[in-house]
């Protein structure tokens, strides 16, 4: 969701709401297919494609909140100021405290959510947020090889409900349970998935209107995602099994290519591969600036919060009460894209009059504590 910045609407990075849209199209398109296609039956190809978005649209965001946190404290890293940095750090911590309620309450109608971890995220980011980029990069490794440990030395299965077409956790609300599902076995755990966070708010130190920074994005993120791709495929089916005698569960717990776990390759993959997206996004937003269509689409990457909540309730919740389960792809995969289509139509109709989207404001309100202007043409 969008933690970002507090610059008006000329010194926006379209690029970056660009990049949010395409992640937030990619994640209604995932929760349509997980919960009413969760065995994903129809045409092979259509099930390869919709089998290659699951983790990378959630790490594209929590990349994207980093970047987000990172301009946002920009002014204030740049001053050296310790009081605009305490500033800088309230807001946040709020904003923190006000998506983990909300997660929590949420998580009761919808077991996938993943704002109770945005909360935990911002916090601990808050911490970091002005500490040397070494740092940033020495915490993420150590939150994947302490994840590493953690698989080889915890029962991974613990809490989970496997047997269930949308797997389900059975002690999401017992402390035990809570305290596992959110450092370690969860959707979306701290151990490694705080790392993506820590590298965006890296990336966001960058300047992103550099056309050359761009294209190290692209380049060096498409790379090594790349790379990652083809280490994975070669240790899952050839030299862990064969060579290293793992079996088939532990060499793709370790080295494939599933968000769950989130093992190492999975974490350098993704989180490549999303700075390569966010790279494009910038490079396309620069070139295409007056192009009709790129307007309404980046609009709905500032509007990511409301979207998120509301395909749930308002796309997903109808088709969940009229008993649609475990139905072919071909009518998951339309429906997310129609989906997708209403909510930019939406967004587009919601800015004539509206600063934000809807939960965008509530949140500003409760975190910023000063009222909005009633209606600022393009404004975050």
């Amino acid at each position: 969701m969008e933690i970002a910045s507090e610059k008006v609407a000329s010194e926006r990075i379209v690029g970056i709401d660009l990049a949010r849209a395409i992640a937030i199209i990619g994640m209604v398109l995932i929760n349509y297919n997980e919960s009413i296609a969760p065995s994903y039956m129809g045409p092979e190809w259509l099930a390869g494609l919709a089998g290659l978005i699951p983790g990378r649209a959630a790490v594209t965001f929590v990349l994207l909140a980093g970047i987000g946190m990172s301009i946002m404290s920009q002014g204030a890293k740049q001053s050296g100021d310790p009081l605009k940095r305490q500033r800088v750090r309230h807001v946040l911590l709020k904003r923190a405290a006000v998506l983990f309620v909300s997660g929590m309450l949420f998580q009761t109608i919808w077991i996938g959510d993943i704002l109770h971890f945005y909360g935990v995220f911002i916090v601990v980011g808050t911490l970091l947020l002005f500490a040397p980029s070494i740092w940033l990069w020495l915490a993420t490794l150590f939150l994947n090889v302490g994840f590493v440990i953690m698989l080889l030395f915890l029962d991974y299965d613990a809490g989970w409900n496997w047997t269930s077409l949308t797997f389900t956790f059975t002690d999401f609300w017992t402390p035990i349970g809570f305290v596992r599902n959110l450092i370690f076995n969860g959707w979306f755990p701290v151990f490694p998935w705080l790392g993506f966070l820590l590298i965006g708010i890296w990336v966001g130190r960058l300047d992103l209107r550099n056309r050359s920074i761009q294209l190290r994005c692209i380049l060096w993120g498409g790379t090594i995602a790349l790379s990652a791709e083809m280490a994975s495929w070669l240790l899952t089916n050839y030299i862990a099994p064969k060579w290293l005698g793992f079996n088939p569960v532990l060499s793709t717990a370790l080295f494939g290519r599933s968000c769950l776990p989130p093992n190492p390759l999975f974490a350098l993959q993704t989180c490549a591969g999303g700075i390569c997206m966010v790279g494009v996004c910038l490079a396309i937003a620069d070139r295409f600036r007056e192009s009709a269509w790129l307007h309404p689409l980046s609009l709905s990457g500032q509007y990511t919060l409301s979207i998120y909540v509301g395909h749930i309730i308002f796309g997903i919740g109808p088709l969940y009460l009229l008993d649609y389960k475990d139905i072919p792809l071909t009518f998951s995969v339309p429906a997310g894209l129609v989906a997708c289509a209403v909510t930019i139509t939406l967004c587009s109709l919601w800015q004539r009059r509206f600063p934000r989207g809807p939960l965008e404001m509530a949140i500003r309100r409760l975190t910023n504590g000063k009222p909005l202007p009633k209606q600022v043409s393009g404004s975050t």
